[in-house]
């Protein structure tokens, strides 16, 4: 047993000395290993730029492993893609570093020269099967796969061009969508044909997606397309942005754009692509007592939807003191630009105006009023208004719309009753003939197509009845905050104390206390605090209405209700607590 136990360690031992140093163990002798193409990817379409003839292309691959010692040598190969075979290629240009690189890097010319070799015409498109041969000397392997390319010869051409403006910006462009005096201005640096080549011509194109084969739409740059800069008349560029569907001017339209260079049959596109966004607003301003007469910082005025006025009409509902004073403007900072009062209109509070003419307008007795100019008719406006509601709840009457409260300039909060099912219209009540269009009578406004609010007299479906969706009241508030298209919100016809203790919700409004509707906006509720408690008041659905005050008042006088103010705080007690959300009150016994 001793002597077969020795054996048989001397013959692992030996076997041990004689292994073989660990080469690629896949192949044996002088084979090569698979390799694999890596670009251009199958399908590739290939232009050569008579303009840029030294630009470059790059072929790339795997290298293949050797067998024993021999490192392969490599050329590309290609042949005709229809009855072609690459046995007997089109084509055979060898590798970089004498065929030693996994990498063919080829100029434009050189790959055009050799196709020009093999019989093919200038600007010829030529569709190719391609891959890559390794020799070692003895052994010749393909690459795993054979990839389509099409490549089309020279003839046109464009060299490569940049860019300069707009520059790229998630911040929006302003235009006044009706000036035809404005524009929007696109440049970037020439190209230049290949010799012999047409002349350039450049257009602009705009995509949502970036897609710039099937462009939102496309424009030619100026000169007929012979220059390098593109200004777009403001009202031109709103138009088109109408036709391609961006008809809400409420919104932000943000697009990509670049540019695309035409020589003869060759197409150039710019080496960027930017991005620009458009808001579109006509702004009119009002400057006096209500803003402390500053030009900088004026107030924005809302622009009146409808066709006939849009541009010419502005307006905004606004609470004046006693003996208030202020003028129209049109451009902010620019004291010329105002509009005065210059005679006494035809209708009661109405006057003449003219650009950059007139004194100041003035209103005696303080109020909510309606301020409008129309800048077509050189009149303005001063009526004393407010929005209300009109609608089956009140009787469809637009001499006596249902009113709530003046909230800040163009905002107003209503407490309408409602069945859950009423239709109604926003009305800030008619001074002569009812549901007049006159820019100086009333005013009004239904759902439109967009789910905003549509102006007075917009043809159906665009305009219709909106519904009060709560019983036995709706909340609603008119918001005209926003100067180029009015909205509004309908809420839930409820009030809460909201607070620190269990019985007021803890601060969550939907566990907090409902009051009890008074009517005419009164709210009230009789509770008993256990220990000291602080609160303030809530609507329904949160926290995007509340009301607190700066400084509380004694028990018993009425205090002033602030949007978003401070906590009240109450000791252990019973008492009863009333507001009023109409004249923002409260009283505390």
């Amino acid at each position: 047993m001793k002597k077969i136990l020795l054996l048989a360690l001397w013959t692992i031992a030996v076997l041990a000395a004689c292994q073989k140093p660990d080469y690629d163990t896949t192949v044996t002798g002088e084979s090569i290993g698979n390799f694999a193409l890596s670009l251009p990817a199958t399908n590739a379409a290939i232009a050569l730029n008579a303009a840029t003839p030294t630009a470059k292309l790059e072929i790339t691959w795997a290298a293949a492993k050797p067998g024993v010692d021999k490192v392969p040598t490599y050329k590309w190969v290609a042949a005709a893609k229809t009855n072609g075979t690459l046995e007997t290629p089109l084509l055979e240009l060898p590798s970089d570093n004498g065929g030693k690189d996994a990498k063919l890097t080829i100029t434009h010319k050189q790959l055009d020269d050799a196709l020009k070799a093999k019989g093919i015409a200038d600007g010829a498109k030529t569709e190719l099967i391609w891959s890559i041969q390794a020799d070692n000397g003895s052994t010749q392997q393909t690459a795993t796969e054979t990839r389509n390319i099409t490549i089309t010869r020279m003839k046109d051409g464009a060299t490569a061009f940049i860019l300069l403006g707009p520059a790229s910006s998630s911040s929006p462009i302003t235009i006044n969508p009706v000036s035809t005096a404005d524009s929007v201005k696109f440049n970037w640096r020439r190209s230049v044909p290949a010799a012999g080549a047409g002349a350039i011509t450049y257009k602009v194109v705009f995509s949502k997606d970036g897609n710039f084969e099937a462009p939102v739409f496309t424009i030619p740059a100026g000169n007929t397309g012979k220059d390098s800069v593109l200004a777009i008349v403001a009202k031109d560029l709103n138009d088109t942005l109408v036709k391609y569907n961006y008809a809400d001017l409420s919104q932000t339209v943000s697009l990509k754009w670049t540019v695309i260079a035409t020589s003869g049959t060759w197409k150039q596109p710019a080496d960027y692509v930017n991005e620009v966004a458009f808001l579109r607003e006509i702004n009119f301003y009002l400057v006096g007592s209500v803003n402390d007469w500053s030009i900088d910082n004026p107030l924005k005025m809302v622009v009146d939807q409808k066709a006939d006025r849009y541009g010419t009409v502005f307006y905004t509902y606004i609470k004046l003191s006693d003996n208030a004073e202020f003028k129209f403007f049109k451009t902010k900072g620019d004291w010329s630009s105002g509009y005065g009062d210059n005679g006494a209109g035809a209708t009661a509070g109405s006057f003449k105006t003219a650009y950059n003419v007139g004194g100041n307008i003035k209103v005696a007795t303080g109020g909510i009023y309606r301020l409008t100019i129309d800048t077509k008719n050189n009149l303005a406006y001063v009526q004393p208004k407010q929005v209300g509601v009109v609608g089956g709840m009140q009787g469809w009457d637009a001499k006596a719309p249902v009113y709530g409260t003046y909230m800040q300039r163009d905002k107003f909060l209503i407490l309408a009753s409602s069945s859950g099912t009423d239709q109604f219209k926003f009305h800030d009540g008619s001074l002569g003939a009812v549901w007049t269009f006159g820019i100086g009578d009333d005013r009004w406004w239904g759902l439109a197509t967009n789910g905003k609010l549509g102006h007075e007299g917009a043809p159906e479906p665009t305009e219709v009845n909106i519904v009060a969706p709560y019983a036995p009241v709706t909340r609603l508030i008119w918001d005209g905050s926003n100067p180029q298209q009015i909205g509004y919100k309908a809420y839930q016809g409820k009030l809460r104390i909201v607070g620190s203790t269990a019985q007021v919700g803890s601060w969550t409004p939907g566990n907090a206390l409902d009051m009890d509707y008074q009517g005419n906006g009164v709210w009230k509720k009789t509770v008993t605090f256990a220990g000291a408690t602080e609160f303030k008041f809530v609507i329904a659905e949160g926290w995007d209405l509340n009301y607190g005050v700066d400084v509380p008042e004694a028990s018993g006088t009425p205090g002033t209700l602030k949007e978003g103010g401070g906590n009240i705080t109450l000791g252990a007690g019973t008492y009863t607590i009333t507001i009023d959300e109409y004249k923002r009150t409260y009283t505390i016994l």
